[in-house]
């Protein structure tokens, strides 16, 4: 039997893949991980967007420059989940 390939079941994957590949991101504190995580969801789904337009409210945009401009956020912290990644042929993307 195959699986559905419709837009639903393709956001459910991302998401999926999201979550195993950032919910053990050590960020500080749980809500920059979820914020993180959410920042990606939100990048991924429309990435031709803007920031903006892909977070699609003025607060979920408010929060991603937030994110990016913290002083408790390093790019090197983001960075090193980089080199653990080797699911990435396993996106569903």
């Amino acid at each position: 039997m195959s699986k559905p390939r419709g837009k639903i079941y393709q956001s459910q994957q991302m998401e999926q893949w999201i979550t195993k590949e950032l919910e053990t991101t050590e960020l500080g504190d749980i809500r920059r991980t979820k914020r993180l995580m959410k920042i990606v969801e939100n990048l991924t789904a429309k990435p031709e967007a803007s920031v903006p337009h892909a977070s699609g409210t003025w607060a979920a945009t408010k929060a991603t420059y937030d994110f990016w401009n913290s002083p408790d956020i390093k790019p090197s912290m983001i960075r090193l989940l980089t080199y653990s990644w080797d699911s990435r042929e396993n996106c569903p993307a």
